[in-house]
């Protein structure tokens, strides 16, 4: 049998049954139907494949905790997926049902059901104010997140035992040892139980597609010699050829995963003058979302997307272009998605063939190959319930080593989750307002990082646990010299309101206020100096009449404290290093200047050197921390919501 006779054989098998689905009634999994008979009696944890139905079961069970009359909360860690679930739950249960807490939005707070950031929910449980009895943690792999999952870890140590959690993942590769620590520091009976599945309820084939257009197993690197593989290698790739071969095997629509986000829109300006089929359908799809989200109408990826069908997706982009590309392709509507990993992390947005034309991916410290975890959950978008009969993961290889790779991570598991716990000022200042000092210091006890240690290394378990309880009294004595602790480590009347203030960076904006550092600012400058303290990320350039030396000597000056007894340091002055172009005086600069209106949006774009989705972050973060000085009980709540209110105006406060 010739080689070529050989390989279209192997494609034949391998794209055999591929097509729609037929419509049948929706059946429960096995597994949906025991976690929701778990939930209603106990703690639960879901592990299933992507795609497989975990939020069927919150469902539910949310509609038979609703009928009882008590009261639920759905967290989720991204923004984007809070809003998603709002929308998707306000169909289900009723508007006037459905509330909506994020740093920036408030909707129907007191409705019965309530969808928020985690960061939300831990807040309220520090505050004594959640009266919930049903709680669900989405994406609960987050725990393991270096920034910000020690949020969970508070969430699931200070829920009350009356509250019911029900966790849900696609990707916890140690989900048995989550459960064990769930149980010691939750002390529920009867005990938690963990429901899994490895079954899909639209199995997966992965393969590759060689640069003769042919859909093949992975198996053909066993199948075929290492000549005739070399032969198979893509020299180059164009997303239009892509697309089109896709098209003609029915493997459309698809979500190629790009590492970088400039490669995503290169792709999709490379349809320009293109036209597919759904034109019309795309342009009244379009039309329709416009009318909630005006700005839509000038995007400049709107021709490629309504003509061609394709679309860019990533964090560069504003909320609203990402919500209108997640709804037409739910909506069937959309051919190609060329996405970042942004797009893998929880959103409902499956395809027919999800496509990864590299095994590397683009972060801050430049590119680098793909975890276990990252591919396991960009590949879950493969395959749509109750559409598809098969999903397809296809490779692009361009070396022989990318095979390799590939079967190496589609059979791995993804990584064990490591707790990421940390001690932070707001967690102390928290902790002893409620307990005394040495019942707070059991937060390090009850950790999981501490389970975790416990399990490997009873003396690695020692050295961190006395590690972790020197970070915490270090801390504590630090807010006792500054007069935030009494001697009997109580809260004083500046304890009592700094305790609200629930950021990684608490002390420097708290000092910021007791010191008066922050008095007499106008909204603009305060929403300046808030997007300071506050972001991750900044515009590139930008000038402004901002001055933040004052903050910026506050940050050393509390770096020096921390060094003098004895701590790593929170690295407060970090940020305001680099001078007049240093990130935060241009990200700064960036938020003031929106603040104070002088100049529209697409100038303040163009003049930051930022992409959109990166400066709406920027002013979101913000819109965060002047959230929590807008309640505090002091003068500067009223310049606070002033300040937020000025900086969440269309197109950034868009939901």
């Amino acid at each position: 049998m010739s080689g070529r006779r050989n390989l279209n054989l192997m494609m034949e098998e391998f794209l055999a049954g591929l097509g729609e689905a037929e419509p049948q009634p929706f059946v429960p999994s096995p597994f949906q139907l025991k976690a929701l008979s778990s939930v209603m009696e106990r703690d639960t944890v879901v592990v299933t494949p992507t795609g497989s139905g975990k939020t069927w079961v919150a469902e539910r069970a949310i509609a038979k905790f609703l009928k009882r009359g008590q009261r639920c909360w759905y967290t989720t860690p991204l923004k984007a997926l809070s809003n998603q679930k709002y929308d998707r739950f306000k169909e289900l249960f009723g508007e006037e049902n459905v509330g909506l807490l994020t740093g920036e939005r408030r909707e129907n707070p007191h409705a019965p059901l309530v969808v928020a950031t985690t960061e939300i929910l831990r807040n309220s449980l520090y505050g004594g104010d959640v009266d919930a009895r049903f709680v669900v943690l989405d994406e609960a792999h987050y725990i393991a997140e270096e920034e910000r999952g020690v949020t969970w870890e508070e969430v699931i140590i200070f829920a009350p035992p009356e509250i019911r959690l029900l966790l849900l993942s696609a990707t916890i590769a140690n989900a048995e040892e989550l459960v064990g620590w769930m149980e010691e520091v939750r002390g529920r009976r009867p005990n938690l139980i963990l429901v899994g599945s490895e079954e899909r309820p639209v199995p997966l084939r992965y393969g590759v597609l060689d640069r003769f257009g042919r859909p093949l197993p992975l198996e053909v690197a066993n199948r075929v010699p290492h000549r005739e593989l070399r032969q198979l290698l893509w020299r180059g790739v164009d997303p239009v050829q892509i697309v089109q071969i896709l098209q003609r095997h029915n493997l459309l629509p698809a979500i190629v995963f790009l590492p970088r986000r400039r490669d995503c829109d290169q792709a999709a300006r490379a349809f320009r003058g293109f036209q597919m089929m759904g034109r019309e359908e795309r342009r009244a799809a379009f039309s329709r979302l416009a009318k909630s989200f005006p700005r839509l109408l000038g995007h400049p990826m709107m021709r490629y997307l309504i003509d061609a069908g394709v679309a860019p997706h990533h964090a560069g982009h504003l909320t609203a272009w990402k919500i209108a590309v997640e709804r037409m392709l739910r909506e069937g509507l959309v051919e190609a998605v060329f996405a970042t990993t942004t797009l893998a992390s929880g959103l409902d947005v499956p395809a027919r063939t999800v496509m990864l034309p590299t095994m590397w991916v683009g972060d801050r410290a430049g590119e680098r190959p793909l975890t276990a975890l990252e591919f396991h959950q960009m590949t879950g978008r493969a395959g749509r319930r109750g559409m598809d009969r098969i999903g397809f993961v296809l490779i692009l290889p361009c070396q022989v080593r990318d095979f390799v790779q590939a079967r190496e991570l589609a059979e791995s598991e993804p990584e064990e989750l490591l707790s990421a716990f940390r001690v932070q000022y707001y967690q102390v200042l928290n902790l002893l307002a409620i307990r005394g000092f040495e019942e707070a210091l059991t937060i390090v006890d009850r950790s999981f990082a501490m389970y975790q240690m416990a399990r490997r290394s009873r003396r690695r378990a020692n050295a961190v646990r006395l590690e972790l309880i020197s970070e915490f009294r270090r801390r504590a004595t630090i807010l006792r010299e500054l007069g935030y602790l009494d001697e009997n480590w109580g809260l004083t009347d500046t304890g009592q309101w700094a305790v609200l203030i629930r950021h990684e960076r608490s002390l420097l904006i708290t000092e910021a206020i007791r010191r008066g550092t922050m008095d007499g600012l106008p909204p603009e400058m305060l929403a300046g100096w808030a997007a300071a303290i506050a972001t991750e990320r900044a515009p590139r350039f930008m000038v402004a009449k901002l001055d933040l030396r004052p903050l910026g000597r506050l940050a050393f000056e509390l770096d020096a404290m921390e060094r003098r007894h004895r701590m790593e340091g929170s690295d407060f002055g970090e940020v305001f290093e680099g001078g007049r172009r240093s990130k935060t005086n241009l990200c700064a600069a960036a938020v003031f200047r929106w603040a104070e209106g002088s100049t529209d949006w697409v100038s303040l774009v163009t003049r930051s050197g930022s992409e959109e989705g990166d400066l709406q972050r920027v002013i979101l973060q913000t819109a965060e921390v002047l959230r929590q000085l807008e309640y505090l009980p002091l003068p500067i709540s009223e310049q606070a919501r002033l300040a937020h209110l000025a900086i969440l105006r269309e197109p950034v406060g868009e939901p």
